[in-house]
């Protein structure tokens, strides 16, 4: 996949800008942590910029209104990629101050230092007191330090982010609310998109006097200028005819420099020249991408054939379906590659169980035995003396004849000895029969596995794979279960709520409290709230709890965006609620487990609620301690459904 370069930029806020600048503020919306969609308002309607700060897939573009606006449908992935993940009562506090600070504000610039991956938005909008003031919302593409801070420019101070940097994590500089904004530490080396042709010659002329430090080309140009990425610095050199091996290259000819020069130099200023005698020309930005999604191009330079590439009419459409191609590829391999991994374990589960069942599984001959002996034993009662330890008697179950040796108790009777045999015939027939229907069923449930384990490797997009999990889980795909509610509508069937037009969705109430730190607990006290609390409420890295071996209540602490670590004390009092509303939380010490909700994991075909985890630590906790005052009002006020 080819990242969000500074030349991409600049090509799509020169696009952008006629559209974006001088329009109003309509809507906020935080699409992920790292992710924003603003909507603008201006005389000729309404336009949607999406700007996104992920690590991977970091981008700025506008939409399209027919995606922008699109109903969720599970068959088409455009339609819920740029829908909110958060509900109407969880929206994070960064979206809570943009909403705040710009509410009427007006787009007034869209700004891109210099190759440089950073935008700033300035917006023009009134503070607390009715006064003007410019806000800047800077978007800092730069991959894993990817980051969206939003500051005032008067003051220069930050007021909010998309997530805060400490010391710990960066030792370049810091963001958080309060502290000045300042600039990614810049680099010493000149710029592609500054540079003149005497600095790249004289570069080059260096280059040459070593060529064998630098493996290719583009390891030099990325190396020795600042603006570009290895996949433009490819471009560059394919398209000016120079060879990509460093001491090759070092033996081009002037012609070929001089090339070079001119689709620098074209890059510049968005313009290109066909050689040096030949006249400049503006020419429109000529996007592609290839349909392998391996890369794009935002000039059209990289040589490729007509049916490897898509090409678009605008870079910002091209920008939007490349990165939304890559989010959605990478979805589907995560989800089939897991799959992949459940549907191995699960085989590998059955094969083991197959074995160890069929360590149990008895010749029929030999479980007939037993009876036989008992029925011999009967048949030589009156010759069986009492202490008698074996009796020797001729095999009459045989066609061959012969004898057969029968072991006998001698502190039993003979009736007594033959109903022993006859126990263990029964026992050990019950134990094959079992055996037998266990290894059938997982025979059965191994060949199952293997075709959900072909088609998982067949299937070519994500509601396919979403549909065979939830084959799995014994779960109906969505699309399914709608289909079947409005086929109960239509015929009159389903319930009165349905047939009224009412709501069927159950919506939990879960208990929450304050922890003495002022922390968020959330507190499930059976089955549907442990479910709830997991798949629908809770986040990837707030803290689960739960007493160890034991069934009970499922606590969670709500982390915030910093992903700051909870205070001791109110790890412990959440520690206290899952051991107390536990079947072993009654005046004892009981060990609870917690660990970050994105090691928790239902389990499939398992009743809600039923869950596995790792990385655990384990607390131990003494329920005989007072409960602090926070917890007694729990206990009084919302005592647990038992």
């Amino acid at each position: 996949m080819q990242p969000f370069d500074a030349l991409s930029i600049r090509a799509v806020l020169k696009e952008a800008r006629p559209l974006i600048v001088n329009r109003k503020i309509e809507k906020i919306l935080q699409i992920g942590r790292d992710e924003l969609l603003l909507l603008l308002r201006g005389k000729t309607g309404t336009n949607s910029l999406f700007i996104s700060a992920q690590s991977v897939h970091g981008r700025i573009c506008l939409l399209k209104p027919n995606i922008a606006n699109a109903p969720k449908n599970a068959h088409n992935p455009e339609a819920d990629r740029y829908v909110s993940r958060y509900g109407a009562n969880n929206i994070p506090n960064f979206c809570l101050l943009l909403r705040k600070h710009l509410a009427g504000a007006t787009l007034i610039a869209a700004e891109q230092p210099q190759g440089e991956r950073i935008v700033d938005f300035v917006f023009s909008a009134l503070d607390e007191v009715g006064s003007a003031s410019i806000k800047i919302l800077t978007a800092e593409i730069m991959g894993r330090h990817s980051n969206l801070i939003f500051w005032d420019k008067a003051s220069g101070k930050i007021i909010t982010s998309s997530h805060v940097v400490t010391k710990d994590m960066s030792r370049q500089r810091e963001v958080a609310p309060g502290l000045s904004y300042e600039r990614p530490p810049s680099q010493d080396r000149p710029s592609l998109y500054s540079l003149s042709k005497e600095v790249l010659f004289a570069c080059f002329s260096n280059f040459k006097q070593d060529p064998s430090k630098f493996a290719t080309l583009e390891q030099w140009l990325i190396q020795t200028f600042t603006g570009a990425g290895r996949h433009l610095c490819e471009e560059l050199v394919l398209a000016a005819g120079l060879p990509s091996d460093a001491v090759s290259a070092a033996k081009a000819s002037d012609e070929q420099l001089e090339r070079l020069w001119h689709i620098v130099e074209g890059m510049q200023r968005d313009t290109d020249k066909e050689s040096a005698n030949a006249e400049t020309v503006t020419t429109s930005l000529r996007p592609f991408m290839f349909n392998d999604l391996s890369r794009y191009s935002v000039r059209g330079l990289y040589p490729h054939k007509k049916d490897e590439v898509k090409e678009f009419p605008a870079v910002n459409d091209m920008v939007e379906e490349y990165f939304r191609q890559c989010e959605y590829q990478e979805q589907l391999n995560q989800l089939r590659e897991r799959l992949k991994a459940d549907l191995s374990l699960e085989i590998g589960k059955l094969e083991s169980r197959i074995k160890t069942a069929a360590e149990h599984v008895l010749q029929t001959s030999s479980i007939e035995d037993l009876k036989r002996s008992g029925d011999l034993l009967l048949a030589h009662m009156t010759e069986i003396k009492a202490g008698q330890e074996l009796l020797v008697a001729e095999n009459i179950f045989d066609e061959r004849g012969g004898q057969i040796e029968i072991k006998l108790n001698p502190l039993l009777s003979v009736s007594q000895n033959a109903q022993h045999y006859y126990r263990q015939y029964a026992k050990v027939r019950s134990r094959n029969q079992t055996a037998s229907r266990s290894i059938q069923e997982a025979k059965e449930r191994r060949q199952l596995m293997e075709q959900r384990l072909l088609q998982v490797g067949k299937a070519e997009s994500i509601f396919e794979l979403k549909t065979i999990k939830e084959q799995l889980t014994g779960k109906k795909p969505q699309d399914l279960q709608h289909s079947l509610k409005g086929a109960g509508k239509a015929s009159g069937g389903g319930s009165k709520q349905n047939r009224a037009g009412g709501k069927s969705k159950r919506t939990e109430k879960l208990i929450t409290l304050n922890s003495s730190d002022g922390w968020t607990i959330y507190v499930g006290r059976n089955r549907m709230e442990n479910d709830y609390l997991l798949s629908r409420l809770a986040q990837p890295n707030d803290l689960w709890f739960h007493v160890l071996g034991q069934g009970g209540a499922h606590v969670l602490i709500r982390i915030p965006s910093s992903k700051q670590e909870p205070p001791a004390k109110t790890i412990e009092e959440a520690a206290q609620i899952a051991a107390r509303l536990s079947k072993a939380g009654q005046g004892s010490k009981v060990r609870v487990v917690y660990t970050q909700c994105k090691h928790v994991r239902k389990i499939a075909n398992e009743k809600p609620g039923v869950v596995r985890y790792e990385n655990e630590r384990t607390l131990e906790i003494d329920t005989a301690k007072p409960m602090p005052k926070a917890m007694k009002q729990l206990f009084e006020r919302n005592a647990p459904n038992r």
